[in-house]
Parts: structure tokens; C-alpha cells; sequence
């Protein structure tokens, strides 16, 4: 942080601020960015964080709100506070907080090189989609923000564009901008960067090797909304950076790197027994480094912590006996899963089976770890290494690693049943009629199916019981049927996550 003021932004960052009012990025809820998700990986590598349910949070580049409001609203006892660039976005930010009639969450205006310098302090820091996208001494104040105001038990979320996977991403970059840079209207901007990926796409498919397999890079841009292609596409400033890089910068401001935000991603022994064995002989930091080369990586969730408090330990199955765990949302979206094996089937094959039919069946909501350690070792056949509660933990870690369960220090704030007076999230329900998505209790973005969910969402607000919102829908439902189709978006939305327990 610095004394800079408004007038004295450099050129990169006033154009920066005209980008974002111009072309509003809408914000989405980032799961992982949520201070319970980062404490259950701090916890899960040894390292103690403060309580999220009462944690003072900040998030950098907080833009419309679209993920620190409906962690404020699911927090009532944090206090969080957002600051952004674009007078715009806050506009829009601090519009949904009063929507909802937040008192525990407020929101700055200016560079984060302005944040007041009030001696506060924060049990946690997100700074998503802000590292990569913001000039270097923008970067700088960042980690010199981290360092002056996360308290000393904190824990900071850093996400970032990675090499080497964006040097494919990098391709498709910059023909865009040498392509759209000269157009000042952002509706030109998008058009032609779409017929140039088009045109790309389609002479690249008619190359020989490698350009046949990189066309797919531009065929992706169709789909990108604008927002998207104005501020990480044909943005100016978007730098991906080694890890070791990003690890190097955070060690000169006193912080270190812990571990990345994202279960899935640690490194898992699934390269081979050669290439383990090789990864394995060298430090922390290099490992990842091979193993992002491995994976080409494009994207990390970086988090941080206060040099001194050490790095953890690798990720033990033990850490997770206190815990719970859920399905995966991509375990829950396979399409045409194979039949359940038979009942007299008890293999550690058939177990594994039925463990993650188990946690489909809950979603979203989640189970003890303890009970699912009992399950399993009660259920294993005679003499079953699975039988051995330690190996149980082995098979859940297993699957977290794998992607298709996640861990929770906590359990899933998320109602198992359909009250008489239901009530959908406060956010969700704000979104309902101004979004594509809604915000759920396990901090995704969800779908909605159709418009008579979007109209219905935002009655769950408790002053109504089923017979009363059933009469409110009968003006878009066909005679004689709000009863029954009450009852089928009811038990939509419970399967979505977004009524609260």
C-alpha cells in the first residue's frame, strides 16, 4: 500500500478502471475462495486457521459482489470488507449487499494501493482473478497488502494464470489482440475477435499436426461471453507466471506458499512409478513445478501464509477422520452411470462403488467422516484391509485426490428436507430473475430449469406456506397443476443446495 491517489494512477491502471466500468465482469461465486474451503485445506496440511463462521475477510478486486456477498450472507457473525477499481462494479456490489440488507460487509472504491491503512487486520484474503490481470507494481501492492494486514494465523487465497499451459492460451491471445486492440467500441472488439477465432480455427484444421490440435483453443471463444473476452482474452495486462516465480515474489514481501486451494490438484502419485519415484527426490516447490509441466497447467489457486509458520506436511489421511465429506458436483453430473454391483459383491472395487453412490445420494449435503470410516470397515468383507479403519481413511483420501469427493472441516450448511415455510438462500433469490446462475449454500453457481423456477425462487423467503406459494404460482402454472409442480422445484431446489437448513 502506498500513498497513491486517483490522479495519480499510472496509464496502465486508469485504462484498467475505463475497461472494467465500460464492460461490467460479472462475478460468480469461486467455491474455492471461500474461507471454510481454504481453512479445511489449511487443516488438512497441519496448519491451524481461524474460525471462517467468524473470520474478518478481504477481498482485493471484489468486483459486483458476485462472490463476497453470499459469503457474507451465510457469515452473519464475519465481517468482510471488498475493494475494486471500478466505481461501477462497487455500485453493483454494494446494491446486492443492500438488497439483502447486509450489515456485516462493506465495499471500497479505488486502487488497492489506496486501501486505508487503518491497522486492520484480516483472518483471511482472497484475491481472485486480480494477480495476473494488474501490472507489476500492482502485483507488488498486492503481496505488501497480504503481508502488512493478514493476521499472523491468516491464510490468503492468490489465484493466477500459470505457465507452461498458457503458452498455448498465449497463442490464441495474441492474435486476438493484434486484432482487435485498434477498435474502441467493445461490441466491435467482440465481434471481430470472434471471426478472427473462426477464421483461425478453421485454416489451422487444415494444417498438419500440432495446429490441428491447438484449432480447438479458438474454437472456444465462440462460447466466451463478452466479459470474459474483454478482461482475461483481449486484455491488455494478463501475465501468467511459473509457480516458482509467483513463490519467489511472495517469499521477498515475508510470506510463504502453502499449498494450492483445490484438493484435486495436489500433487497425487498417478504419473507412473518412474516418473514418482523421480518427483519425489526433489524439494516442494520444484515438484510442483514438474509436475504443472507435466499437467501443462494454465490456472492455479495459490494460498498463502505469514513467513515462519512453516509449510505443513504433506496432506494426511488421519487429518480427515474429525471431518466430513461430499460428493464432487462433477461426480453428481456423470451422465449414465453403470449399474451398482450386486449386493453379495465386497471387493475394495464394488466398496468403492457404493461409497460414492453413498455420497451422490446425500448430495449436497455431507456426511460425517467418521460415520463413512464405520460404513465401510462394518461393511468390508472378513479380513478386508478396508476393514481396518485407517486404510477406510486411506479410500476416502483416495477419492478426494481423485476429484470426486471434497473434504469440509464443517458440515454443508444445507437443508435435508422441505419445510412448510421454506426459504431459498437470500442470494439465490436475488439472483433468480437477474442472473443465468444462483448462488448455493455450498458457495457453486447453479442452474435454474426455466422461468417458472425463476419466479418461484425468490418466494421462498418464509412468509409463505407451500398452499400460499402454490396460489402466487397459479398465475404462470396451468390450471390444477402449482400443487404438483410446487412440489417437483421444490425438491429441485433441495437437490441444488440453495434452502436453507
Amino acid at each position: 500500500m502506498s500513498d497513491a491517489t486517483p490522479t495519480a494512477r499510472d496509464a496502465a491502471t486508469a485504462s484498467l478502471e475505463r475497461a472494467y466500468d465500460s464492460v461490467l465482469f460479472v462475478g460468480r461465486p469461486w467455491p474455492n475462495t471461500h474461507p471454510a474451503r481454504m481453512a479445511t485445506i489449511a487443516r488438512l496440511v497441519g496448519i491451524e486457521v481461524p474460525d471462517p463462521r467468524r473470520a474478518r475477510v478481504l477481498e482485493v478486486g471484489c468486483g459486483d459482489g458476485g462472490n463476497l456477498v453470499p459469503i457474507a450472507a451465510a457469515s452473519p457473525e464475519a465481517r468482510l470488507v471488498g475493494i475494486d477499481l471500478s466505481q461501477r462494479a462497487i455500485g453493483e456490489a454494494r446494491a446486492f449487499a443492500g438488497a439483502l440488507g447486509l450489515a456485516n460487509v462493506r465495499f471500497i472504491h479505488g486502487d488497492l494501493r489506496e486501501l486505508p491503512t487503518s491497522g486492520d487486520t484480516y483472518d483471511y484474503i482472497i484475491a481472485h482473478g486480480f494477480h495476473s490481470w494488474v501490472p507489476p507494481p500492482v502485483r507488488d501492492a498486492l503481496f505488501e497488502t497480504i503481508r502488512e494486514t493478514l493476521a499472523d494465523d491468516g491464510i490468503a487465497f492468490v489465484s493466477h494464470n500459470t505457465l507452461p499451459g498458457c503458452s498455448i492460451r498465449k497463442i490464441v491471445w495474441d492474435v486476438l489482440r493484434s486484432q482487435t486492440d485498434a477498435i474502441e467500441s467493445p461490441p466491435e472488439k467482440f465481434a471481430r475477435a470472434r471471426v478472427v477465432a473462426a477464421l483461425m480455427s478453421e485454416a489451422m484444421r487444415m494444417q498438419p499436426g500440432l495446429p490441428q490440435a491447438l484449432a480447438g483453443e479458438f474454437d472456444d471463444i465462440a462460447s466466451r461471453p463478452d466479459f470474459m473476452l474483454m478482461h482475461d482474452d483481449i486484455a491488455p495486462i494478463n501475465d501468467p507466471v511459473l509457480l516458482r516465480d509467483f513463490a519467489a515474489q511472495a517469499d521477498r514481501h515475508g510470506l510463504t506458499w502453502l499449498a494450492d486451494a483445490d484438493l484435486f490438484k495436489h500433487i497425487a502419485p498417478a504419473f507412473g512409478e518412474r516418473a514418482n519415484a523421480w518427483i519425489d527426490t526433489v524439494g516442494r516447490i520444484e515438484r510442483e513445478h514438474l509436475v504443472d509441466h507435466i499437467r501443462l497447467r494454465r490456472f492455479r489457486e495459490s494460498l498463502v501464509v505469514r513467513a515462519g509458520r512453516g509449510t505443513g506436511t504433506p496432506v494426511a489421511a488421519a487429518r480427515l477422520e474429525p471431518m466430513h465429506l461430499s460428493a464432487a458436483n462433477s461426480l453428481v453430473e456423470q451422465p449414465g452411470a453403470a449399474p451398482p454391483p450386486p449386493a453379495s459383491d465386497r471387493s475394495p472395487a464394488a466398496r468403492r462403488r457404493r461409497l460414492l453412490d453413498r455420497l451422490v445420494a446425500a448430495h449436497p449435503a455431507s456426511i460425517p467422516v467418521r460415520d463413512l470410516v464405520a460404513w465401510i470397515a462394518g461393511s468390508s468383507a472378513p479380513g478386508s484391509a478396508l476393514a481396518q479403519p485407517e486404510q477406510a481413511l486411506h479410500l476416502l483420501l483416495r477419492a478426494a485426490l481423485a476429484g470426486m469427493a471434497l473434504p469440509h472441516a464443517e458440515p454443508v450448511p444445507v437443508a435435508t428436507r422441505i419445510g412448510e415455510r421454506p426459504v431459498a438462500f437470500a442470494p439465490a433469490r436475488w439472483q433468480a430473475q437477474r442472473r443465468d446462475f444462483v448462488v448455493n449454500r455450498r458457495h457453486d453457481a447453479v442452474a435454474l430449469h426455466g422461468e417458472a423456477q425463476r419466479r418461484l425462487l425468490p418466494l421462498l423467503d418464509g412468509t409463505r406456506d407451500r398452499a400460499g406459494i402454490a396460489a402466487r404460482a397459479e398465475d404462470w402454472t396451468p390450471p390444477g397443476e402449482a400443487r404438483h409442480a410446487l412440489d417437483d422445484h421444490l425438491a429441485h431446489f433441495l437437490k441444488l443446495g440453495v434452502i436453507d437448513p
